[in-house]
């Protein structure tokens, strides 16, 4: 073992997090560097983002071998030895996003005096492609096989310890296979091809049991055997051993009602949906197989969690049911107030909060001793598209390109209208040329029609659907203002249609809230409508007016037009956490509220909303963000709706949560 070995670790997610706190407590000064500041400030402190048995004790006991930092020259100038944790979510095609890793082996520039050990989950022949670019850069394959749980003991008795390198990188393979002999585990000294592969073909047999057990499961059922009692059997066979020999799924769609709801993914947009509801759209899409009650989706994946993984996935859907049911419902509540109605059969993973490995269990046989798996951080491939196209609302709206007018910019009102007989032939047909090329130069508005014939870039062009009516840009900026601006909509916002006028409004407190007038009203004037600000003898008020953005707002985006149906956003699900912060931020400032316990010095932050799905929304995206809030669900004496309270408390969830609470 070479003593102190100074190590860099590159991503400080669980893999690299449980990395550097395991290599401190062997006695080496690690140097881990993540981007996210936030994150490097609070590890800084001694806080731990995570879960994970023993992990806070080697952070504690090891703090001063541990240098977080956001600076990746203070780790190349301290370490040579860099394990890359950075994570390699799926692509909506299925392959690994290798950005993040590209991304580290670019910032490394022309260095030859370090070598990359790459625990990252990579496909095979990644190595091979990073050495055919670099031949002069070290590059070892040490891929991870921990479980989540059990990570740090995973990590401190190993199983086996699996080096993988090509000949000019010997001596860095000896310094990382030296690294783990305290640790007394098998040490698997390889080519990096064959590490690559020993961590897949291992991930990939994993699967293949739990898939054989769900397949016996379900022969099992119809010939009367226990499969708990079958797996039990077999797993005394050395051969075979009893781990990840227990059947279940994460959704089992005929044991959850129509009410419940899924995060899913179809052709690559992300959606919380009710099953009644995804239901009804798979039966109507032409695409998917159906026979015999039976439907085989296209393109449908659900979030799911599977003990050994160390956070929630997208995995695909083989096939959708559904089934009349008349038997006995089981409510399972949880102490934090969340909730679900299934039947008694429906499978559950539980654990005891203390660590042990996650086990099997009917919902009709749980009890208080048993801890429920929460969706948390997810690995996603983020969507930072900096605006939004309304075009796509045209069909909403009813309206055909003919209807639509358009103002392009001025430079290309000027270009058209410079053009030749023949080039406005193309544009405008060939009937009255003159009479419509004349009117585009003195309106500097058309068709929709004529501008796509014309080939007329719409760049900083606003749409209308009359040449007097309400322009808006054609591009709404999807900036943090937009999102806040968003979030205020669903706690204070409606949409409302008299005859052929349609508005958005949002309603204020008549004196005390003119800051968010103002905000709502900056946002829609950035992007060429003209808001108009009103007063009722209890409300200050803010209302748009624009056929084109309501169809956008309600059918594409997919608001609610009330209170009762508001919902939060699809686009919501794949946007950068700033953008998930600023809405929720918006919304609690409308709807929510902040005070004293007690008074204090604890605090609490509470929402509340009577629309079930948006109650279920906020705390599916608080759980991405890092925030496990709980539910209380109760109903006035006059209310005839439950009302939905999710709330905030405990110090650390405050601080992480205090984008919620205004600066003011």
């Amino acid at each position: 073992m070479i003593a102190n070995e100074p190590i860099g670790v590159i991503g400080v997610g669980w893999v690299g997090l449980c990395t550097a706190a395991a290599f401190a407590e062997l006695g080496h000064h690690v140097y881990a560097r993540d981007i996210l500041p936030d994150k490097v400030e609070s590890l800084t402190r001694g806080e731990v983002p995570m879960h994970e048995p023993g992990l806070a004790e080697l952070l504690a006991d090891n703090a001063e071998r541990l240098h977080f930092t956001t600076d990746m020259d203070e780790v190349l100038a301290n370490a040579q030895l860099l394990f890359c944790c950075v994570d390699t979510p799926p692509t909506y095609s299925g392959d690994a996003d290798l950005s993040r890793v590209e991304a580290v082996i670019e910032e490394l520039g022309d260095s030859t005096e370090h070598a990359i050990v790459m625990k990252s989950t990579v496909p095979v022949g990644t190595g091979r492609s990073i050495a055919r670019r670099r031949g002069d850069l070290g590059y070892i394959s040490n891929p991870e096989f921990l479980t989540e749980g059990t990570a740090v003991k995973d990590f401190m008795h190993p199983d086996r310890v699996v080096v993988g390198s090509e000949p000019g990188s010997e001596k860095f393979a000896a310094r990382v296979a030296a690294l783990y002999e305290p640790l007394g585990g098998p040490i698997v000294m390889t080519d990096v091809a064959s590490a690559e592969m020993i961590k897949l073909a291992s991930n990939a047999f994993l699967a293949t049991k739990i898939s054989f057990i769900n397949e016996i499961a379900n022969v099992s059922e119809e010939l009367g055997a226990d499969v708990k009692e079958v797996a039990r059997g077999m797993g005394l066979d050395d051969r075979i051993g009893p781990k990840f020999l227990q059947a279940g799924i994460g959704y089992g769609g005929s044991c959850l009602p129509g009410d419940e709801t899924v995060l899913t993914r179809r052709c690559g947009r992300t959606e919380l949906s009710r099953f009644d509801q995804l239901w009804a759209e798979l039966e109507g899409d032409e695409e998917a197989e159906t026979q015999d009650g039976v439907i085989e989706p296209r393109s449908l994946e659900v979030l799911a969690w599977l003990p050994e993984q160390a956070e929630p996935i997208f995995l695909p859907v083989l096939c959708v049911t559904r089934r009349d049911y008349e038997g006995p419902v089981i409510d399972v509540k949880t102490k934090m107030g969340r909730r679900l109605t299934t039947t008694a059969d429906h499978p559950f993973f539980v654990s005891d909060g203390d660590g042990a490995e996650a086990t099997r269990k009917f919902a009709a046989d749980l009890d208080e001793d048993d801890w429920l798996p929460l969706a948390m951080r997810r690995s996603q491939r983020e969507d930072d598209a900096g605006a939004a196209s309304l075009l796509s609302a045209s069909e909403a709206a009813q309206l055909s390109p003919d209807q639509l007018i358009v103002r392009p910019s001025s430079k290309e009102v000027t270009a058209l209208v410079a053009r030749s007989v023949g080039g406005h032939q193309v544009a405008f047909g060939d009937t009255t040329v003159a009479k419509r090329a004349g009117d585009v130069k003195r309106t500097g508005t058309m068709r929709l029609s004529d501008a796509a014939l014309g080939d007329v870039a719409l760049a900083g062009a606003t749409l209308a659907s009359a040449r007097n009516g309400n322009q808006a840009a054609s591009a709404l900026s999807l900036d943090s203002s937009f999102w806040r601006m968003l979030g205020l909509y669903i706690a204070e916002g409606c949409a409302t249609q008299i005859g052929h006028h349609h508005c958005l409004k949002w309603s204020f407190h008549p004196t005390r809230e003119e800051h968010l007038v103002r905000e709502v009203a900056t946002y829609w004037s950035r992007q060429g409508l003209r808001p108009f600000k009103g007063h009722t003898p209890t409300a200050r008020q803010v209302t748009v007016s624009s056929r084109l953005v309501i169809a956008w707002w309600l059918d594409v985006l997919g608001l609610g037009r009330n209170s009762y149906g508001q919902r939060l956003p699809d686009l919501i699900w794949d946007r950068p956490e700033p953008d998930k912060w600023a809405l929720l931020s918006g919304l609690f400032e409308g709807d929510g509220s902040w005070s004293l316990i007690n008074g204090g010095p604890s605090v609490i932050i509470e929402l509340g909303t009577v629309s079930d799905e948006l109650a279920d929304g906020v705390l599916r995206l608080l759980g991405e963000l890092g925030i496990v809030a709980s539910r209380r669900i109760g109903r006035g004496a006059k209310s005839t709706k439950d009302t939905h309270w999710i709330r905030i408390s405990g110090a650390n969830q405050i601080e992480r949560a205090i984008e919620l609470v205004p600066t003011r």
